[in-house]
């Protein structure tokens, strides 16, 4: 990429403004709407050929993800494509300060802003994660305060397949995140939950408050030791005057078990907001300048929720608008049969695109008046309904899609012959949801019974089986059972050797996943 450069006669690049180890970011021009946007860039070629499909389809998914989230904290997605054979985003180009470089220039920060930081960043996950959207990536990088105090959250899903700091760890051998930054569980698991995010959150708030991250080590591996193995640090050993609420909160936050952080975001959002409100005479004491002059202040947002305003005289008035009078809500009909043979014809159109999101929200609202009683047991109502359940997976809406294959599991097994392998199929996707939402625990068990009662039916040499074996592995890694996960990837090697060949892609992504995990032991021991 080089300045002056076109991407889809319509964005010039003007400026780089950093890069990782597949991928580079710019600061750009849109011509069309006459702004400035940031461009990122995946290079697919820096990717294992054997992972490139899996890197490309996550990138353009979570770019939809990151789209629909409906947060001030979140940096506008604008449009997503292809450059030769690189994939690119553009987004709302954000100005202010990093939060890295506030560290920098101040060593710690004062306790209201931190919290008032802290706070911003809990409402943007909370929205996130409802939304079945992991950052996996939080740190001050990733992190910035604009000249109004807002904070917003950089990089859903986009610094995932930038970062160069370590491989990855879902369908591929690699493991996401930063070690600086990285919950235990991270580095072991393919189904990182909301709460890797808020380990993560307790890193930055260590952090911000004492200069330094809880853990420092010379390299990646002792990192993840450290974060696997030493004792919790406390933010009083390191700095007095810090609240003992506070104190406990990024302990709690810092827990090695998932289970023993808070419960949610917005749980932490509820005890971070009050300690980041601060009177207006002390305000200003607080902000400190920084690049071009700029002063940021992150509590501001708790005295002017809406912004500050620009002074200006009382509007003149206006003629008073005439108010119509509501009309009945309009009764819908079930749509008939070739009324949803006409609304599949369209949902396929748009899946083809890859508009999924478009795609279910038009088929779910022709099932609405249908998705009860009798008439949602029909085989052609289940056949949709299986349908979108599909969709709202390949749009990353787990957490639509999890009830939805729940529900058609108990319909489909009243049926009076009963499919099955279908069954089998929906409550394993449901498993692979909670699994995407950060329930891991649940998943394996439900996974495992899986695994016994498909072998009773199933080709024990199919993909479904295969697949799923080593889905039940890497699960099993991160539940902290890496020795037993060791031995049945190293089963599943031989099968898929045998099935695949022993140089085929399935076969060298195994190994990638063993050679990890064995990295990853021997940092644990």
């Amino acid at each position: 990429m080089q300045a002056q450069e076109r991407i889809a006669d319509r964005y010039e690049l003007t400026y780089p403004l950093g890069h990782g180890g597949m991928g580079e970011v710019w600061a750009g021009f849109d011509e069309k709407l006459d702004r400035p946007v940031a461009i990122k860039f995946l290079r697919k070629l820096t990717i294992p050929e054997h992972e490139r499909d899996t890197a490309v389809e996550r990138f353009m998914r979570e770019a939809r993800v990151t789209a629909r989230l409906d947060h001030r904290g979140v940096p506008s997605v604008h449009d997503v494509g292809h450059h030769g054979d690189d994939l690119y985003i553009v987004m709302q180009l954000v100005p202010g300060v990093l939060l890295s470089d506030l560290i920098a220039e101040r060593d710690w920060l004062a306790v209201p802003w931190a919290a008032a930081i802290g706070a911003q960043i809990c409402s943007v996950l909370a929205v996130a994660h409802a939304a079945s959207l992991v950052h996996r990536d939080l740190k001050p990088q990733n992190v910035m305060v604009t000249p109004t105090g807002a904070v917003k959250v950089l990089d859903f899903g986009v610094a995932a397949l930038l970062g160069a700091d370590v491989p990855r760890l879902t369908a591929t051998s690699h493991t996401l995140g930063t070690p600086t930054y990285m919950a235990p569980e991270q580095a072991l698991n393919s189904a990182v939950g909301p709460r890797a995010d808020l380990y993560a959150l307790g890193c930055v708030l260590f952090e911000l408050l004492t200069g330094n991250p809880p853990y420092q080590a010379d390299n990646p591996l002792g990192m993840l030791h450290r974060h696997m193995n030493d004792p919790i640090p406390s933010i009083a050993e390191h700095r007095a005057g810090v609240p003992d609420g506070l104190v406990q909160l990024v302990f709690r936050l810092l827990a090695k078990d998932p289970q023993h952080r808070p419960g949610s975001a917005a749980d932490v959002y509820e005890i971070l907001a009050p300690l980041g409100r601060v009177e207006q005479e002390l305000a200003g004491d607080l902000a400190p300048t920084v690049a071009d002059g700029q002063r940021v202040d992150p509590t501001m947002p708790y005295r002017y929720p809406f912004g500050p305003l620009p002074p200006q005289a009382p509007l003149p008035p206006t003629r008073v608008d005439i108010v119509r009078p509501r009309t009945a809500p309009e009764v819908i009909e079930p749509p008939s049969l070739d009324e949803l043979a006409e609304v599949e014809e369209r949902v396929w159109e748009l899946a083809e695109e890859e508009r999924f999101t478009q795609a279910a929200d038009l088929l779910e609202t022709a099932l609405r008046s249908v998705r009860k009683g009798h008439a949602a047991k029909q085989p052609r109502i289940l056949e949709l309904r299986l349908n979108l359940a599909n969709l709202y997976v390949l749009a990353g809406a787990y957490r639509q899609a999890l009830p939805e294959f729940t529900r058609l599991a108990g319909d489909l097994a009243e049926r009076p012959v009963p499919d099955q392998e279908l069954i089998w199929h929906c409550r394993q996707q449901a498993a692979v949801c909670q699994a995407e939402l950060g329930e891991a625990t649940a998943a394996l068990a439900v996974l495992r019974s899986q695994l016994a009662e498909g072998r009773q039916f199933m080709s024990p040499d199919g993909p479904e089986l295969l697949g799923l074996r080593q889905q039940v592995a890497m699960l099993a890694a991160g539940a902290g059972e890496v020795v037993d996960a060791q031995r049945q990837l190293e089963e599943l090697l031989r099968d898929v050797r045998r099935v695949h060949g022993p140089h085929s892609p399935a076969a060298a992504e195994i190994e990638a996943l063993l050679a990890h995990l064995g990295r990853v032991s021997e940092a644990a021991g």
